[in-house]
């Protein structure tokens, strides 16, 4: 598979611009809820019925202003090898009609596979066909993309953020539990 990449993407397929700054043009540090959340393109699988097609998922994707498709992006990032990855990768797997129903969109990005190493084409087909997935699982080896912006140390690292403007909503480690509640609080509050 090839290495993950990190793009700049300049737009979301309805030709809208992707935020490029923070709402009032205040940086602040990714770690914090107000930040943009950066634009990633990474390369992974889009779901289980797409087992063997390699995919590029860029967050542009999930750029929706005008709320279209989506309500809320859950960014889930994860090692392989992980009991509490696992236990949440379930827990995500479970609620599915739940989060098409609500309008939930979910990308997980794998850090390192079933050892301590970044994983395989075949550790990521693996993954997303024993826990029968029905969003994305990219490949960012080591969490090398994604460690530019947040601490990636400890694992499972949520990340909610609002599609209409790619604002960091949180930004939690470990094991939410309960998924659905997880996400229908921030629903509510938007």
């Amino acid at each position: 598979m090839p290495d993950a990449d990190l793009t700049g993407q300049p737009s979301n397929p309805d030709g809208t611009s992707y935020p490029t700054t923070n709402i009032g043009g205040q940086p602040r540090t990714a770690d914090q809820a107000g930040q943009i959340f950066p634009n990633l393109t990474l390369q992974g699988i889009r779901s289980a019925a797409t087992l063997d097609d390699l995919a590029v998922v860029s967050m542009s994707e999930y750029y929706d202003p005008a709320g279209f498709h989506y309500d809320l992006l859950h960014v889930t990032a994860i090692f392989m090898w992980c009991p509490h990855c696992n236990n949440e990768t379930n827990n995500l797997a479970q609620i599915a009609s739940w989060r098409s129903d609500h309008r939930v969109a979910v990308i997980q990005l794998a850090m390192e596979g079933y050892g301590s190493a970044s994983p395989g084409w075949s550790e990521l087909q693996k993954w997303v066909g024993d826990h029968g997935l029905d969003f994305p699982v990219v490949v960012d080896g080591q969490g090398e993309q994604l460690g530019r912006y947040f601490s990636v140390r400890s694992v499972p690292l949520n990340i909610v953020v609002n599609p209409r403007s790619m604002e960091i909503l949180a930004v939690d480690v470990g094991d939410v539990g309960d998924v659905e509640a997880y996400q229908q609080d921030f629903l509510n509050s938007l």
